[in-house]
């Protein structure tokens, strides 16, 4: 990605989505969660998170081996909470994409706003505190993935994350971010 740009109308039906996505999924599910992810799946944005309760009930019912243990903790797509809220809170979102879809001039570039908008999206929301303060936010990844990945995701988390264990951890799980080209 060339072109580090976002737009602010995306940035804004964004973060309100997401952040109602996200709250709700805190406020429903009292765990201690330690990774929240915003999707970009062909073009649509959606969300994910992994809390450690969930982690450990997905590997005693789909008897998840130690091999593949961290594969599925940092997997958004295997997740029980992937796509939460969609239904209840992305209406907005998927009017203003397809009204921007009629108007495409260049898929690629817009693809790229996209994501952009979606990294300033995480970048606002944790600055409000959603995904914890201090110590707290310490222990908890956030991220901006593509779907399928590409390698970008590594980046991602570094800008949107201070270097932790819990990050250092999440990076080894990335795609090899060598493949991308910048």
């Amino acid at each position: 990605m060339n072109i580090k740009t976002y737009d602010e109308e995306l940035v804004k039906t964004f973060s309100k989505a997401a952040y109602n996505a996200f709250s709700a999924l805190k406020k429903n599910y009292k765990e201690q969660f330690y990774y929240y992810v915003f999707v970009f799946d062909l073009g649509l944005p959606y969300i994910s998170a992994w809390s450690y309760e969930a982690l450990e009930k997905t590997i005693i019912n789909d008897k998840i081996t130690d091999e593949e243990k961290n594969c599925f903790k940092w997997s958004c797509s295997d997740s029980p909470y992937v796509f939460y809220g969609y239904d209840e809170f992305f209406h907005e979102i998927q009017e203003l994409l397809n009204k921007r879809d009629e108007e495409l001039s260049n898929e690629d570039d817009e693809w790229d706003i996209r994501v952009n908008s979606m990294e300033e999206t995480m970048k606002r929301l944790d600055r409000s505190g959603l995904f914890g303060t201090g110590e707290e936010r310490k222990n908890v990844v956030i991220n901006v993935e593509i779907v399928p990945p590409d390698g970008s995701e590594y980046h991602r988390a570094i800008r949107l994350n201070e270097m932790s264990s819990v990050l250092s951890e999440y990076l080894k799980s990335c795609e090899d971010p060598e493949d991308e080209i910048e």
